[in-house]
């Protein structure tokens, strides 16, 4: 991806962008400063593999119009003056309409507006009281090697296949690592308290196993040496950053997609950023298989009932 504006025309996806030469991240892992314009660009590369994982779910916005090492704006709800292409929803009752990104070139206007971070629901699309996936973030604690996370991804791979659930990967587009269940629809749905009280017991289970390598409790004097097992994305109006979704950190990097095989010694999250991210997505094996990996959690969540009684 071109590093500068220059010669491009600022009108992406039927967006005008205005100041586009504005920086947002001081440096894209280069030297060069990544510009309003590089991210629209950006979003357009990346927006049909994104939308998936967007479309019929509350979206909140982190906004950086003076660049990440200025003060942000996280916004939840539309905001005077906010795009017609973005969908407003009242999920909850008694609450001001949420964003909603429906179309791809709901992310042009995302990028007009300097949003530089994407938090999606977790819910089913356009079901916002039903679970549709769960998420489990992987904490590191700052003298936690980045080999150990690998290891935990691989270790709730393994009990979440054992459970018969099927499990993806991302980097955070920080220190840590995702751990992301699709959840089916119909027979076996669950409720936002089951869901999240499942997230809750496996995490417990694995901290009370390995209580040398995990927590769930976010107390810092308890956090060296430590992985913090957090479970807490999967409620009913909690979100999560969405894959490819780039992050307010230097050398904009990315939450990137990973095959499993990808998960292992060596792997540097930095390597994913708003440069290099289209080009490595696009010829990535990485959570094809994800619409078809569905599965009920009520099963789940009885056998690790079991599992815990034996």
């Amino acid at each position: 991806m071109n590093s500068s504006s220059e010669g491009r025309d600022n009108i992406v996806m039927g967006v005008t962008i205005t100041r586009p030469d504005k920086a947002l991240w001081p440096e894209g892992g280069d030297g060069k400063p990544v510009t309003k314009l590089e991210l629209a660009y950006y979003y357009e590369a990346v927006g049909p593999w994104m939308m998936p994982h967007l479309e019929g779910r509350p979206c909140s916005i982190v906004r950086a119009p003076d660049g990440i090492a200025h003060s942000h704006i996280f916004q939840r709800h539309a905001m005077k003056g906010a795009s017609e292409l973005y969908t407003l929803v009242r999920a909850v009752k008694e609450h001001e309409p949420y964003v909603q990104l429906d179309r791809v070139e709901a992310l042009a206007a995302v990028a007009q507006s300097a949003g530089i971070e994407l938090h999606p629901w977790n819910c089913r699309p356009g079901r916002y009281d039903v679970p549709g996936r769960l998420v489990f973030d992987l904490d590191p604690a700052p003298d936690v090697h980045f080999d150990t996370v690998i290891d935990a991804a691989h270790e709730f791979h393994d009990i979440l296949e054992a459970l018969g659930l099927i499990s993806f990967c991302k980097t955070t587009g920080g220190k840590g690592l995702h751990v992301v269940t699709p959840l089916a629809e119909g027979k076996g749905e669950v409720s936002w308290p089951e869901a999240k009280a499942f997230a809750r017991d496996l995490c417990t289970r694995m901290a009370e196993d390995h209580p040398e390598r995990y927590l769930v409790t976010m107390a810092k004097k308890e956090r060296g040496g430590k992985i913090y097992l957090d479970y807490l994305r999967n409620d009913s109006i909690a979100s999560s950053v969405a894959p490819l979704s780039p992050r307010a950190r230097a050398g904009a990097p990315v939450s990137m997609p990973l095959t499993w095989s990808q998960v292992r010694a060596g792997l540097d999250p930095m390597r994913y950023t708003i440069r290099s991210a289209p080009a490595l997505i696009a010829k990535s094996s990485a959570w094809k298989e994800y619409s078809d990996a569905e599965r009920p959690l009520r099963p789940a969540i009885e056998r690790l009932h079991n599992a815990s009684r034996a």
